[in-house]
């Protein structure tokens, strides 16, 4: 109300400014006044030109006399009967004009004027009374009981991630009985940092917590406290913490709090003077202000762990820091319990095998690939999710929509059959390689076509042979053009880039090089939301050894892919016609096709010929490095 009473006095101060400077010109502008016996001896001399009657009054306006320099006058005065006035000037030679007095409905306009401004400035006071009121509710209005009617998240909604659930227990524990740590002195910690990459679950984790422990759950955003305003952040903090003292004990939840975390080293924020800074400032001190008995948990989520404030990290404030990765495909599987609870499914549905097929899945992914799974179902009418179903969706999800409008000619298709085709042989053939799953060539998303290999098990280490046979295998495609059509296509550009960037790890990473040595020459600095790599300070002969190697390595796989596929040119022939013919072969298909009687025979009668002079790569510039031991294809 103190500011509806502000609003009301600035505006009754403008309104009597208003009036007397109205008045103060109505004085200076106003014509002179004269009597009536003046206006009557003038009357009688014949020297008036004009009379202008409003009401009782009359402005008389003078003729201007030709003898003279006087231009004439014009004054008011009052006449106490203007009937009779206006018959004895009927036969006098004066202009008579009759207004009708507009006083009143001038009177009246301003009074109305004065009653809407009024009734505007209650009304704009009253909202920024309500606007602020709701400011002031900042804080309750994100608190969610227990018992509120939400749906409750416990742990057994949250799968995959094990390790970070056995480290939140005592989190847990200590909400649902304090006395049981503060008896032998321990101190919970004030805040946990829940770290990981998009979709791992993060935010899914502080439910749960919140949902064990049954008590309230504050749930915030980063970008709810930053206004353009300066202080409306930092005030929102203070607000929080105080509305969170009063429901304790209880758990503060801030999503992406790099949003008002992030580091103030450098840049604006270093000054302290900008909104970023002093609302990190205020958290900063609200956190450092939790008593022993506040019983407030802080639990915050981020994927960018490394721009935030290191005064933020410190013990004290964010104790505890939960790292949440892609689950393995234990933890897939169980996620995958979870989610196919809300979709009908097939009985024999085997879940470990759909976990094999998505390696790398985070927890989100996962529940949208159910989802599309279902969707899948419904578009083709079915009672029941399959296993079909989910193959689908995954190749959605990694790949992109089916591009069936697209026209390929023939010999394009071709060209893509025989490209797809070396990629699967040298990946079929090559020791310690993942076992392949499926080639096609239907063009889907950017991709004109896919060579899938699913590993047995998640790979946390990679071995040199493995990265060695993996740009063999990416070579495989190119290989397979030069060697059936002498040229080579713009096909191979993602291979190319995914093997020169494992060569270039392999060497300036990993240390996989004996002329190099175990030296790293790159600082791979992405965090959980991935970037660009930064290469090392060093010299020209340096950076010069080192594409050097790069190259080499790339050349050494690439004459690999070149023998193999010389040595399996029929199959590589087949297999691409088949391909053009079926577009998409399993890894049961492609077994039947090797294991074929007839293709036994011809690969055993290509195999006594060593004549090189008449293999299709004979031609390749990489053919001439290529050892003339090895059996020709024709």
């Amino acid at each position: 109300m103190a500011i509806l009473a502000r609003n009301l006095f600035i505006f009754f101060l403008f309104t009597l400014f208003a009036g007397g400077c109205y008045l103060v010109w109505t004085i200076e502008n106003r014509l002179p006044e004269r009597s009536y016996s003046e206006f009557l001896y003038c009357l009688s001399h014949h020297d008036i030109s004009n009379m202008t009657f409003t009401g009782n009054r009359v402005v008389v306006s003078h003729r201007a006399v030709e003898t003279s320099t006087d231009p004439g006058f014009t004054y008011v005065t009052t006449v106490p009967k203007p009937e009779e006035l206006i018959a004895d000037l009927l036969d006098k030679n004066i202009r008579i004009i009759f207004n009708k007095d507009r006083s009143e409905i001038i009177l009246q306009g301003l009074a109305l004027l004065f009653v809407i401004l009024l009734i505007l400035v209650i009304v704009l006071s009253l909202s920024k009374i309500k606007k602020e009121e709701e400011e002031s509710k900042f804080a309750t209005d994100k608190l969610i009981l227990p018992d509120d009617g939400h749906k409750v998240v416990t742990f057994n909604d949250v799968a995959g991630i094990p390790e970070a659930l056995e480290e939140l227990q005592e989190i847990v524990a200590f909400l649902k009985d304090p006395a049981q740590f503060t008896q032998v002195g321990a101190t919970i910690p004030k805040g946990v940092l829940l770290q990981g990459s998009p979709g791992t679950g993060k935010t899914l984790l502080a439910r749960a917590i919140a949902g064990e422990s049954g008590v309230p759950f504050y749930s915030f955003s980063g970008s709810d406290f930053v206004e353009m305003f300066v202080g409306v952040g930092a005030s929102r903090v203070r607000d929080l913490f105080k509305e969170a003292k009063k429901n304790a004990p209880c758990i503060v939840f801030i999503d992406e709090i790099d949003a008002v975390g992030g580091s103030r080293s450098s840049g604006a924020s270093a000054s302290g003077s900008d909104e970023r800074s002093q609302t990190l400032n205020a958290l900063l001190v609200e956190m450092d202000g939790f008593g022993t008995s506040d019983n407030i948990i802080v639990i915050a989520a981020t994927n960018r762990p490394d721009i935030l404030d290191p005064a933020l990290l410190r013990p004290g404030r964010f104790d505890r820091q939960v790292n949440i990765l892609p689950p393995d495909v234990n933890g897939r599987e169980k996620i995958l319990h979870v989610h196919v609870t809300k979709i009908k499914i097939v009985l024999d549905l085997d879940l470990n095998q759909i976990a094999y097929m998505c390696p790398g899945f985070t927890g989100a992914e996962l529940a949208n690939l159910v989802n599309e799974a279902a969707l899948m179902a419904a578009r083709s009418k079915k009672q029941a999710v399959d296993l079909t179903d989910f193959e689908l969706a995954r190749d959605r999800i990694m790949m992109g929509v089916e591009r069936k409008g697209m026209i390929m000619t023939e010999k394009d298709r071709t060209v893509l059959a025989y490209h797809e085709a070396g990629h699967a042989i040298i990946a079929k053939t090559l020791p310690d390689a993942d076992p392949l799953h499926k080639i096609t060539i239907i063009p889907r998303g950017r991709s004109l076509g896919q060579t899938q290999q699913l590993a047995l098990f998640d790979r946390h280490a990679y071995s040199y042979i493995y990265l060695k046979n993996r740009i063999t295998i990416l070579m495989g495609g190119r290989a397979a053009e030069d060697i059936a059509f002498r040229q080579r296509s713009t096909g191979a550009q993602g291979d190319i880039i995914q093997a020169t960037e494992l060569a270039t790890n392999m060497i300036c990473k990993w240390g996989m090089n004996e002329a190099m040595g175990p030296q790293a020459f790159i600082v791979d600095d992405r965090g959980f939301l991935g970037g660009a790599s930064q290469r090392l300070p060093m010299a020209d002969d340096t950076a010069r050894a080192i594409d050097r190697e790069i190259q080499n390595i790339l050349s050494t796989c690439y004459e690999d892919a070149v023998i193999i596929l010389c040595q399996k040119f029929y199959l590589l022939k087949n297999l691409a016609e088949i391909l053009v013919q079926a577009e998409t072969i399993d890894n049961e298909d492609f077994d039947i096709i090797v294991t074929c009687p007839n293709m036994i025979k011809a690969a055993d009668d290509i195999s006594d010929k060593n004549d090189c002079n008449s293999c299709p790569a004979a031609q390749c510039c990489i053919h001439s490095k290529i050892k003339k031991s090895t059996p020709c294809i024709h």
